[in-house]
């Protein structure tokens, strides 16, 4: 069995000889087998692009450990007692943890030696290491019939004028960055929300506020939810800001600039991560107050309405005996739990995601009191870029679950 991988060998005799050089990691060609079939020590072959004819080692009764702390990054170890090296493997997990196991059932003299032979095994090139970034600078270059390669990591389709999402990209599950920035998308598919190791998604400059809310159920998804780091909805044409986005409860950076958004969703103060948001540009007249709970590191809100709130003194009160289903609403978004309409009807995904969040933090439903209150954005962030005329102090929506809570920030 051949494997493709990055090895790094190191002369444990080193540590007491600092003139023996340590080997850089090299792409190699790392096989296991046996001399020939009459011959039943197994060998390891190790092949590099310097050392084609490749470095062979013995295995039986050779090898003093093998290290598995990291497999499932891709990493292991096999230490040799003769000669004294370890032999560090780097590589795709599950081919690693193959190898491994062939290793081990060659060891236990499991294996047909007709299989694992190595006589006739002759030096071939080393293949060069997967693609993981893929950049596409104009429509020609893009792969319509041959796809993209399924170990792309960082995928850059900006400026190509694409009216719709490739599908193709749903293919790459190890996909961790991805840029449609500049095109005319509308919309994104659902499955989107699926990729499990997404962090970073740019979908700045394209067309996604003309789709209507249903078709933001790809933030629903529980992967993106967890995993997703970075968020640009910059220059969209979004008159609002889809509530799903309070289930990102991993995000870091949140970009909402250059848009037509007037308010923002009373969750996005449970985003307790997030410390970079950016909301310049926009029609923003207040901020929910649930945003008290947040410490940003950056926060702009330079271009909005912050100015006009003269006629804004709305005060509600609405305080009655929670029912059972706010009550269990309650529990559900404090501990977090993930919900979709696999698990519950729509229509209580639909009131759940419309919970309002008190200054406290917990959410409420049919029972609040609600107040326009000034806040100074010191409160809530370190570095703020504000451009209004009356300092620092702006208008925030504030809900509160109980008297006790009025009380408690009636002079925040």
């Amino acid at each position: 069995m051949k494997l493709t991988c990055n090895v790094e060998v190191y002369n444990r005799l080193a540590n007491l000889a600092p003139n023996i050089a340590r080997r850089k990691p090299q792409r190699s060609c790392l096989a296991i087998g046996r001399q020939s079939v009459k011959n039943q020590e197994i060998h390891l072959l190790l092949q590099t692009s310097t050392n084609k004819n490749g470095t062979k080692y013995k295995v039986d009764n050779n090898i003093e450990k093998v290290f598995t702390r990291c497999i499932n990054e891709g990493k292991a170890t096999i230490r040799l007692k003769e000669p004294p090296h370890d032999i560090n493997i780097s590589c795709d997990p599950i081919q690693l943890k193959s190898f491994l196991h062939v290793l081990k059932l060659g060891l236990s003299k499991k294996l047909d030696p007709a299989v694992l032979t190595l006589s006739n095994l002759n030096a071939k090139p080393i293949k060069a290491p997967p693609k993981t970034k893929i950049v596409i600078k104009q429509t020609s270059e893009y792969p319509v019939l041959q796809g993209f390669p399924r170990t792309t990591e960082e995928l850059c389709l900006a400026g190509l004028q694409r009216k719709s999402f490739d599908r193709q990209i749903l293919k790459l599950q190890s996909l961790r960055i991805l840029n449609l920035s500049d095109n005319n998308i509308t919309s994104l598919p659902q499955e989107l929300g699926t990729l499990a190791k997404l962090q970073e998604l740019n979908v700045s400059g394209n067309q996604l506020g003309k789709a209507p809310i249903s078709k933001w159920s790809w933030l629903s998804c529980s992967n993106i939810a967890k995993n997703l780091r970075l968020l640009n909805l910059s220059n969209n044409q979004m008159s609002q800001v889809p509530e799903q986005i309070n289930k990102l409860g991993g995000l870091v950076t949140l970009y909402l600039d250059n848009n037509l958004i007037s308010y923002l969703p009373p969750g996005i103060g449970s985003l307790n991560r997030l410390k970079f948001l950016y909301l310049s540009k926009n029609n923003l007249s207040h901020l929910p107050g649930s945003m008290r709970n947040l410490r940003l590191s950056e926060l702009d809100v330079c271009d909005n309405k912050f100015d006009n709130n003269d006629n804004k003194t709305l005060s509600v009160c609405n305080i009655k005996v929670p029912s059972l289903v706010d009550w269990a609403a309650r529990i559900v978004l404090q501990s977090r739990t993930f919900y979709d309409a696999s698990i519950i009807p729509y229509t209580l995904i639909q009131y759940l995601d419309k919970a309002k969040y008190c200054m406290c933090g917990a959410p409420c439903f049919d029972c609040f009191i609600r107040r326009f209150m000034s806040m100074n954005l010191s409160l809530i962030a370190q570095s703020f870029k504000f451009s209004g005329t009356a300092g620092n102090d702006i208008l925030f929506d504030c809900y509160f679950c109980s008297i006790r809570c009025v009380r408690k920030f009636k002079d925040f």
